[in-house]
């Protein structure tokens, strides 16, 4: 089980290490976006739009990252009352009552969405617009199918101490 552990650690540090790029990337193209619109009065919506799903793509495939890291959003002050026993208790009971179902909610949820925008393969519905709506909301369940990942492979470290 350890071992399932260390892979889903993996995976997740090897997609936030390209997520760092991702951000990178994103920070660039929004000053060559700014210098073109100010300087020279061009703008391009699928820059724009570029940024928008860097955005995205940072933000919802690092959540997982967050989650093992242990940086997500916590009542904080409650929980440093509690001793160390009562902390893994109230983390595994989060996990298993709330992250993990719904985790798996989103996935159930986003899946005809997403099947849907990759039949008609949607696109921007701006003119000049990025065609890559439905990769946009892949985002979605991927996301979800990693927060599960990361929840199970804390549950295995929890649950293995």
């Amino acid at each position: 089980m350890k071992k399932i552990s260390i892979f889903i650690d993996r995976i997740t540090e090897t997609i936030s290490n390209l997520l760092v790029i991702a951000l990178l990337s994103m920070i660039l193209i929004a000053c060559i976006s700014i210098i073109l619109r100010f300087l020279f009065n061009i703008s391009f919506v699928s820059i724009q739009e570029l940024i928008m799903y860097l955005h995205a793509s940072i933000f919802m495939l690092g959540i997982s990252y967050a989650l093992k890291e242990n940086s997500h959003v916590k009542i904080d002050v409650l929980l440093n009352t509690f001793n160390d026993k009562i902390k893994k208790l109230i983390g595994v009971f989060g996990m298993i009552v709330f992250l993990i179902p719904t985790s798996l909610f989103i996935v159930y949820i986003s899946s005809e969405m997403v099947i849907k925008s990759w039949q008609i393969f949607e696109g921007s519905s701006e003119a000049g617009g990025m065609n890559l709506v439905y990769i946009l909301k892949t985002l979605i369940p991927i996301m979800a199918i990693l927060m599960l990942l990361q929840s199970l492979s804390i549950l295995i470290k929890k649950i293995g101490k």
